[in-house]
């Protein structure tokens, strides 16, 4: 009987365990979307009503599991009236109604309840006890046997005796970083890509105005020209395999840890695209130390903000003042640089600003910086974000499913377009070596 009740209380632990971690998968599922402002997905909705029903499931179990160790505790303990009471020989009503513990089978002496031992360790200390307990004549010798079963009785139980009561412990957590930010790609001029390409009207040539010298005289007589740029679509895409097993025996959920990786490395794919494109694209360059800071020791703030105020100058120059440079673009190490840099000059004409170093943003110098693991090493970038045109389809990366019931998986994949463009190279200036 109490092996059957060990038993019982070991799948009742077990099935409150299933239903907890059952219960962490609707959370996760509700948290994620959540986070991304949005509604379950169909297949999201699939698997929460899955889990939901193996919960109720359970919850029937455990009831009936509870019921039974509550039936078992509250049952009377007939072993006294159908067990005989051992004896050494002695036929007396002590010996009867305090039996000796029973022997393990290798000299261990096993007490079956707490009267057994009660009887050992009160006669021990007690000799009135002792007198009235033991058999007639041998107190002494009654004495010395309960003194050694004392003793020995007691066995250790170690974690190690009983692996089965101590399984491991699940931390149902992703304990590494998954990051799908792309500062770049964010700050430019969105557009929808529906097609594979993207049109957009380009002016090549504006018209005149000018003083007319005298009357009847002609004055501006250039034309608007205007040409049609096309923009042609990239297409990114990554896919996968995953059993049936792995997507319903996991937790942390496998199928959506997939997919969130896989949206991380399509964010970096494209954030790095559109980088490149700011890199190549670019053509002006104004003077600044090469040296990085503490190495040269050529780049101090006063260099810093010479160089990026001469970059906004140099775009205000080339586009007739038509553009304004907003964005000061950085690589990692060009951004922590330049968060580091001080100046003992108590006075500004214009504000200094203030960067964030977790999030690798903030203002400088009347810029927004925006700081990338996209770029280049020591790339420093002053331009209008306006001109910088990011095309991608609505809602990408979108998510791919397709079930194989014949190998009990699932192929997974996503897939997205997406294209970056500068449209008027004048609005960007990088800051280069100081000559």
């Amino acid at each position: 009987m109490a092996q059957s009740f060990g038993v019982t209380r070991m799948r009742l632990e077990r099935i409150g365990d299933d239903r907890d971690r059952t219960n962490e998968k609707i959370t996760d599922l509700l948290a994620l979307a959540e986070e991304e402002q949005r509604s379950l997905s169909e297949y999201e909705q699939e698997q929460v009503t899955k889990y939901r029903t193996q919960i109720e499931e359970y919850e029937n179990e455990i009831n009936a599991l509870a019921t039974d160790i509550e039936r078992a505790e509250s049952s009377k303990d007939i072993s006294k009236l159908v067990r005989p009471d051992e004896t050494d020989g002695e036929s007396t009503d002590v010996t009867r109604r305090y039996a000796t513990p029973k022997n393990d089978g290798n000299g261990v002496p096993v007490y079956r309840n707490f009267a057994e031992y009660a009887i050992d360790y009160y006669s021990v200390r007690f000799p009135q006890i002792a007198e009235r307990a033991a058999p007639s004549g041998q107190v002494q010798q009654f004495v010395e046997q309960a003194q050694e079963r004392l003793v020995r009785a007691p066995v250790n139980t170690l974690s190690s005796s009983v692996p089965g009561l101590v399984p491991p412990r699940h931390i149902a957590q992703i304990m590494d970083l998954i990051n799908g930010s792309r500062p770049v790609a964010n700050s430019g001029r969105h557009l929808d890509l529906d097609r594979g390409t993207l049109t957009y009207p380009k002016i090549a040539q504006r018209p005149e105005v000018l003083l007319q010298s005298a009357e009847k005289t002609e004055g501006g007589t250039a034309n608007l020209q205007v040409t049609l740029e096309t923009l042609t679509a990239q297409t990114y895409i990554g896919g996968g395999d995953i059993s049936w097993q792995a997507m319903n025996w996991s937790s942390p959920d496998t199928l959506q840890l997939w997919f969130d990786l896989a949206a991380e490395a399509y964010a970096r794919a494209t954030e790095s695209a559109v980088c490149e494109v700011l890199e190549t694209s670019t053509i002006g360059t104004v003077g600044t130390a090469s040296g990085r800071l503490g190495t040269a020791g050529t780049e101090s703030f006063g260099a810093w903000r010479t160089a990026a105020i001469a970059a906004i100058s140099a775009a205000y120059t080339a586009t007739g003042g038509r553009s304004n440079p907003d964005t000061l673009y950085l690589a990692a190490n060009r951004f922590f640089q330049l968060a580091a840099l001080g100046t003992d000059q108590t006075l500004q004409v214009s504000s200094v600003g203030s960067l964030d170093i977790g999030s690798m943003t903030g203002t400088w110098a009347g810029l927004r910086v925006v700081g990338s693991y996209g770029f280049d090493l020591d790339t420093a970038i002053v331009g209008d974000s306006s001109a910088l045109l990011v095309a991608e389809t609505p809602g990408a990366p979108v998510q791919l499913r397709v079930v194989e019931p014949s190998i009990g998986g699932m192929e997974v994949g996503i897939i997205g377009a997406f294209k970056a463009v500068i449209f008027d190279v004048n609005r960007f200036y990088k800051l280069g070596i100081n000559t």
